[in-house]
This record gives structure tokens, C-alpha cells and sequence, in this order.
């Protein structure tokens, strides 16, 4: 009697080394058959096997073998036809293998999509004519049957939509001779736009029309008009529970629509692009890609493994280089200690006298180029020296930069060589009880209404009582 594994032990081995199904999953969709040629099967475990361990290696031919995957129940067919044998897997394993891996999802047609619109019109007419009582079975049964057939669509629609989002790598992989065969570029570009045409009328779009609650099919309603009568029925008859979760499932079904609109959009924006702008869009998928592999290695069962680990990416690739020794961005936020809102209020309080005394601001005269005169230069200065006796200063590290900003927002007509005049007067004669230290520390200060830099020497002003030592 030879060796065989149960249906647990079975189903354990193909989880444990998914690559085996995952090729064949691929190459059945690749021929478009809903079986896997036994040939084909083989020869994959022959070759995964190869590589592993001597008691790996006899576990997975022996749970691989097609008699002990027929007695476990995962084949329920075996087709013999012109001269081959073909597996029939079961649909659940097959499902479940498509969930695990996001490139294997199929995309839906146009005739799936009929196929479920069709099947809901009947459950919708058989709910019509329902006794929509709880104790005859045929009610109970369309309830079941109603519940499954919006779950098992809004679980194909959801998968068909993270396939979508993956098509990117897709058309990553179609456009891949673009950079590789310059020369060919006019024929590339017409194959891939049949591809992509095709990809988009019969994938892409179907499920857009479906999805939309505007459409109008000649045949009868669509989907939401479907599921809108079914509610209103449900909700005629006191079986609130059941349309609540339908309503519900409605408005899932309509939040699909715009992220299959976003793909759509993508999809129309790569066929207007040139040859070099595929070139940068492969470059960055493929380095997406590696990136993603980095992030999968993190959704194991290790809890260890949280971070990627991306060091030798970044050493790999020369645009990261170099990227921790930039400085981040330096932020504004409130200080902790009582100094610093001393100065913040004695500075709003400095600002808001300034305000208080607008009607006392001399307006200055306006004095052009070369062409002033003494009069003027003397009468705008004498102005701008009464107001100076007039305004409230307090004890600052920056003298120039205080002065700037004092003159420049409420002055009318202020120019540069006003700061200059004015930084002058304080420092002849400065307020009373206060000083003016000039340092050796330079500083650079740009006016808003000039393209020029000023540079100077940083002043302080300070209590003529306190002793400061020189910056």
C-alpha cells in the first residue's frame, strides 16, 4: 500500500511551498483552461523539488502525486482527453491560492459581469412573487441564496479592484522593450497600444459600466436599480434586517467605482506617453517593485521582522545616497520656559502700541535717485528722528534686524537708507538708560523691496546698568 497523506497534511504541503500551484495557476490562465495538464504538474514538482532537503523533497512529490491528490478530494475530475490526462482542481483551492497572490487574481468580463447581473434579476423576480414569510423553507432558502450570490460579487469586484491597482507592474512589463530596442519603437508602441486596448475594452471597462448607477442597459436594469427594487420589496414586507445589509451592500458597491476610475485614467495617461517617459516609469516600478519584496518579507508570523530592511537598497541605488546628511526642516513651535513668553509679549505689546500710535507715523517724503535735494534729505530725516524719540524699544540681541522690522511694516514710503539713518541716531545717542554694543559677528539682512543684501555688524541693545562682556 503505498504512503498518502490525509486531506489536512495535503492542503498544509501546498501552503508551505505555494510556488508549485501558483506556476501551474499561471500557466492555466495563460492558456485560458480550467485544468492543469498532468505533464505539466509533474515536471514542476520534479524541478521545485530538485533543490530541497531529502525528506522535503520525498513530502512534496508524494503529496503532489496525483493519486493522493485526487483520494484527498482536492481533484475532483480527471479528464482523460486526446491523449493526456487533465486536473480538475477544486474551485475553493484554487480561489484560495488566487487570494494569497495578488497577480493571480483574474480580471472580470464582460460576460461574468452579465452572468451575476442576470442571476440577481432572478432572485429579484423570485423575491417578487415570495411569501416572504419566515417559516416557508422557499423564503428562507432565496434569503440564503440572495445573501451568498451579493457577498460572492462584492468579494470578486474587491479582488478584481487590487488586481487593477497592481497594473502598473503590468504595464511595466509590456512597455520593458521600450528601452531596450530604440530602433523598434514605432512597432513596440503599435503592439503595445493593441494590448493595452485590449486590456482596457475588455477588463476595464465592462467593470466600469457595470459599477456605474447611471447606466442603461437595453435588456433591463442595472445593478443598482436591481438591488433598489429588492430593498423596497424587503422594506414593503417588515424585513428590515435583510435590506439594511443589502442597502448596504449597494453603497460598497458603488465606493468600487472610483478606484477602478483612477486605473482607467492611469491606463489613458501611459498610451500618451514617449519613449523616454516609459523609460523613467519602468526605472521607478522597478525599483517599486524591489521595495515591495523588502515590505512582503515583513508580513510574516515573525514579530521580529517590522522595519525593512533597506540598507543595502539604499547603498544599491545612487539617488538615495547621501540622503540622511540633509538636514530636515526646521519647525516653528512654541517655547517652554517663561523667558521666551516674556519676549513673545513684550513684543506683541511693542507691535500693538506701533499700531495704536498710526495716526502719529510721519509720512515721509518720496526721494528718487540722484535728483534729491539737501532740503528733502534733511526734512525726511528730521521726521524720521522725532518719531524714533517718540517709540518704545526694549533690550534685543539684534538691533538692525529690530529696526528693520519696526520701520518697514509701518513706515509709508520707507526705503533701506532710512534703517541705516536711523541705526545711526540710536547709536549717538541711544535711550535713556540703555546702550548700544556693536559686535564683531556679522549678519546678512535682505529687504523685501530690494534685490539687494545688506551686511552688518550685529548690535546689541541692552541696560546701560547690566556689564556684558563682547560676542
Amino acid at each position: 500500500m503505498s504512503k498518502r497523506f490525509s486531506t489536512l497534511d495535503t492542503t498544509r504541503l501546498l501552503f508551505e511551498h505555494p510556488n508549485i500551484l501558483f506556476r501551474m495557476i499561471e500557466r492555466m490562465d495563460r492558456n485560458d483552461a480550467r485544468y492543469i495538464r498532468e505533464s505539466d504538474l509533474v515536471s514542476e514538482v520534479m524541478d521545485y523539488s530538485r533543490n530541497l532537503g531529502r525528506a522535503d523533497r520525498e513530502r512534496v512529490r508524494l503529496a503532489m502525486n496525483t493519486d493522493n491528490l485526487f483520494r484527498s478530494g482536492l481533484i475532483i475530475d480527471i479528464i482523460k482527453a486526446e491523449g493526456e490526462r487533465r486536473l480538475v482542481f477544486q474551485d475553493a483551492l484554487i480561489n484560495l491560492m488566487r487570494a494569497c497572490n495578488a497577480s493571480l487574481y483574474q480580471e472580470l468580463t464582460d460576460a461574468r459581469l452579465r452572468g451575476h447581473l442576470v442571476t440577481l434579476r432572478d432572485v429579484r423576480n423570485r423575491l417578487e412573487t415570495s411569501s416572504f414569510s419566515s417559516a416557508d423553507p422557499d423564503y428562507t432558502e432565496l434569503r440564503d441564496d440572495l445573501n451568498e450570490r451579493v457577498s460572492q460579487l462584492i468579494g470578486l469586484l474587491r479582488q478584481n479592484v487590487l488586481r487593477m491597482q497592481t497594473i502598473s507592474a503590468q504595464l511595466a512589463d509590456l512597455s520593458g522593450d521600450a528601452s531596450r530596442a530604440p530602433e523598434k519603437y514605432l512597432e513596440f508602441r503599435h503592439n503595445l497600444f493593441e494590448q493595452i486596448v485590449t486590456l482596457y475594452e475588455r477588463h476595464i471597462k465592462p467593470t466600469l459600466v457595470f459599477l456605474n448607477p447611471d447606466t442603461r442597459l437595453p435588456d433591463g436594469s442595472n445593478l443598482f436599480e436591481t438591488l433598489s427594487v429588492m430593498v423596497r420589496l424587503l422594506e414593503d414586507h417588515d424585513d428590515h434586517s435583510l435590506a439594511d445589509q443589502i442597502f448596504r451592500s449597494s453603497i460598497s458597491l458603488n465606493a468600487l467605482y472610483k478606484p477602478i476610475q483612477a486605473v482607467a485614467q492611469e491606463v489613458e495617461h501611459f498610451l500618451r506617453k514617449t519613449r523616454r517617459g516609459m523609460v523613467q516609469y519602468n526605472a521607478m516600478e522597478h525599483f517599486f517593485g524591489q521595495l515591495r519584496v523588502l515590505k512582503d518579507d515583513t508580513e510574516t508570523l515573525s514579530l521580529r521582522r517590522k522595519w525593512l530592511e533597506g540598507s543595502d537598497f539604499a547603498r544599491a541605488n545612487g539617488f538615495l545616497v547621501g540622503l540622511r546628511s540633509q538636514p530636515r526642516p526646521r519647525h516653528y513651535a512654541f517655547g517652554q520656559s517663561s523667558s521666551y513668553y516674556q519676549l513673545l509679549f513684550s513684543e506683541l505689546a511693542l507691535r500693538r502700541n506701533d499700531l495704536r500710535r498710526k495716526a502719529e507715523i510721519p509720512v515721509l517724503q518720496e526721494v528718487g535717485g540722484s535728483g534729491r535735494g539737501a532740503r528733502i534729505d534733511v526734512q525726511r530725516i528730521n521726521q524720521l528722528y522725532q518719531w524714533l524719540e517718540t517709540l518704545d524699544l526694549r533690550p534685543t540681541g539684534d538691533l538692525v534686524r529690530e529696526l528693520h522690522g519696526r520701520l518697514e511694516g509701518f513706515i509709508p514710503g520707507y526705503r533701506f537708507p532710512d534703517l541705516l539713518a536711523a541705526l545711526n541716531r540710536l547709536v549717538n545717542s541711544p535711550p535713556e538708560g540703555m546702550r548700544v554694543v556693536t559686535t564683531n559677528r556679522f549678519r546678512i539682512l535682505e529687504p523685501s523691496t530690494a534685490s539687494d543684501q545688506f551686511v552688518y555688524r550685529k548690535r546689541r541693545l541692552e541696560a546701560a546698568s547690566l556689564d556684558f562682556t563682547e560676542e
